[in-house]
């Protein structure tokens, strides 16, 4: 389908209305000063140096925040594919009312869901534990790989498991020959998305962490008593980076066409 000129300059100018503040916030990273300037003064690399190796409170955080992103990625996936399966295997009552309870997190306002975590870990003696961010996080991002492995599980060609059936291939054999490899790209995909999410989510984190340690984010809202500072930006570019990186592997070896919900059937 052709793009008319219509469309190709609002998307460019969608792009640069896009790219501007992107571009802002990089080059205040590059001040020499401590205050975040825009055009920066006394251009320097020293700010990437503090974020990333010299300042331990910046270091420390950023390690805790690649901590939680993939250990709760990790165990998003570990909670979502047995019920993206079996709501795809036998689509009970029981499979329906499991995938509805793990979405509901991600559907409650996050500061509801975080105030609810805080009481909770706080009564079971885990408030303030970096565990207990990992859980909350997992929790909380859940639904974004149930709905990618329930989008591939379903795009799996029934005609392949009546074959594997007629060859008398077991259930744990069809599994693992048929069903777990053609779903690798949206489990991975999945991944992905919870992990960008974790690594960028502030207001969950604020009431489990407290105060006992900080992720990127907590430590720029802590940061935030002293003004903008050309670190905190560094953080954002980080966080820019991130996601660009995952969502592209997710766009070259995931099927980002029906993860975005485009009706495959047409073509």
């Amino acid at each position: 389908m052709r793009i008319s000129l219509f469309g190709r300059l609002f998307m460019g100018l969608s792009a640069v209305m896009l790219m501007l503040p992107i571009l802002v916030v990089a080059a205040s990273a590059l001040n020499g000063g401590r205050s975040m300037l825009f055009p920066p003064q006394d251009p320097t690399l020293t700010r990437f140096s503090e974020f990333f190796i010299s300042e331990p409170i910046w270091r420390t955080a950023l390690g805790n925040s690649v901590i939680v992103a993939l250990s709760s990625a990790a165990i998003a996936v570990l909670f979502a594919w047995p019920a993206a399966y079996f709501l795809w295997k036998r689509a009970t009552g029981l499979s329906k009312a499991i995938a509805g309870l793990m979405a509901l997190p991600f559907a409650v306002p996050p500061i509801v869901f975080g105030v609810g975590l805080g009481f909770m870990w706080s009564f079971l003696g885990g408030l303030g534990s970096l565990w207990a961010g990992i859980l909350s996080h997992g929790a909380l991002f859940a639904a974004l790989p149930l709905v990618t492995i329930s989008i591939g599980l379903q795009s799996i060609d029934r005609a392949h498991l009546d074959a594997a059936a007629t060859m008398g291939a077991t259930e744990g054999v069809t599994f693992r020959t048929i069903i777990l490899p053609q779903t690798i790209p949206y489990t991975i995909s999945g991944f992905f998305f919870a992990m960008v999410l974790s690594f960028n989510e502030f207001i969950v984190m604020f009431f489990v962490s407290s105060s006992s340690y900080a992720t990127v984010t907590l430590q720029i809202f802590n940061s935030l008593r002293n003004g903008f500072t050309p670190t905190m930006a560094v953080g954002a570019i980080t966080f820019i980076f991130v996601s660009v990186a995952a969502f592209s592997l997710v766009a070259r070896y995931g099927d980002l066409p029906r993860l975005m919900g485009a009706d495959q059937s047409r073509n």
